[in-house]
């Protein structure tokens, strides 16, 4: 009996409620607030022209970021009501590997998938996919974003994935 409730009080600790802390890149947050990145002075933020988010923040000029020591191109924060739901990140390819590898070991192995892309001359490239759950949220890393000479990181809520279809649906209904 005495076995049965200890294992009872064990159970009940506060660690067995702790949930998985959500993505971050460098402190940054999914799911925090849009003054703690405003108090920084790194960022600007603004109001976006098209139904992405209510405010994105993107580094001021002059302003540095590493992701696994690598060095950051570009890096955009989403919120909506005030609150981070995406991250993106645009890096060189030459640090892809060590940015993945950086992950797996913060994170664990994720899923990984390739797809072949292909230059405007035809040539064919592996852009290898990899993703990590956490909750609601996943954390992307593609080889290849949007060209050839970017790798890119995505850090999304669900909610963000959900907000955005609606709101770029309701503004092309109108």
């Amino acid at each position: 009996m005495r076995t049965l409730a200890l294992a009872l009080v064990l159970l009940l600790t506060p660690a067995a409620f702790a949930q998985e802390r959500p993505f971050d890149l460098n402190g940054i947050a999914l799911g925090s607030q849009l003054a703690a990145v405003e108090r920084t002075s790194r960022f600007a933020c603004s109001e976006p022209r098209s139904a992405v988010a209510d405010q994105l923040c993107r580094l001021k000029p002059g302003e540095k970021e590493t992701l696994a020591d690598a060095p950051v191109k570009g890096m955009f924060l989403y919120y909506y009501g005030g609150k981070l739901e995406m991250i993106t990140v645009t890096l060189e390819p030459k640090d892809f590997p060590d940015v993945v590898a950086a992950f797996t070991k913060k994170y664990g192995t994720g899923s990984m998938e390739t797809e072949t892309v292909r230059n405007v001359s035809g040539a064919a490239f592996e852009n290898k996919i990899y993703s990590w759950r956490r909750g609601a949220a996943t954390l992307e890393a593609q080889t290849y974003g949007r060209s050839l000479d970017a790798s890119s990181v995505i850090y999304r809520t669900d909610f963000s994935l959900e907000e955005y279809t609606r709101r770029s649906s309701s503004k092309a209904k109108q």
